[in-house]
């Protein structure tokens, strides 16, 4: 068995965790969020806590617009280093990061050929978790899908997520 079995899913997130998630792409809106939830390792589907964390991406079009053209409203950057770490830290202590959460504004739950791009590299993961999305539209979050990748391919299929 992988260490690593929620990368396949399926999730089993607590009620709690999911409502501060679509809390957090609310308060978020018009711009997307984007967090990491994490889980006993023990209890491998299981994800019972989310830490927020900054969407950089508008810092990044200030900075350099011909090279980060998109803003906040059409994608997410995640502070890479502190990502690391905090799954290094997650994996260390026994509660892994199980997933990299992020909102769609005014678009679907679906894994954009942009998600799949950035979380996939010539058939690589780029980090040992699955991906949840929510939809928010005109400021309230209306669903949310989990991704997992499929191995050896860019591409991202759809997992079970279960509200417990």
């Amino acid at each position: 068995m992988s260490e690593t079995p929620w990368i396949h899913g399926p999730i089993a997130i607590r009620r709690d965790v999911l409502e501060e998630i679509r809390a957090h792409a609310e308060a978020c809106y018009p711009s997307e969020s984007c967090g990491l939830a994490t889980g006993p390792a023990s209890e491998p589907a299981l994800v019972d806590a989310s830490t927020r964390e900054v969407n950089e991406a508008d810092k990044y079009h200030r900075l350099d617009p011909a090279q980060f053209p998109r803003t906040s409203r059409e994608y997410f950057k995640m502070h890479e280093l502190r990502a690391a770490k905090a799954f290094e830290r997650g994996r260390e202590a026994g509660r892994p990061v199980k997933l990299v959460y992020h909102s769609h504004c005014d678009a679907g739950d679906h894994f954009s050929a942009e998600d799949s791009a950035t979380f996939a590299h010539d058939g690589q993961l780029t980090w040992p978790c699955a991906y949840l999305v929510v939809s928010v539209r005109d400021g309230r979050a209306v669903s949310q899908r989990v991704w997992v990748h499929v191995p050896g391919t860019n591409d991202f299929r759809e997992a079970a997520l279960t509200i417990v």
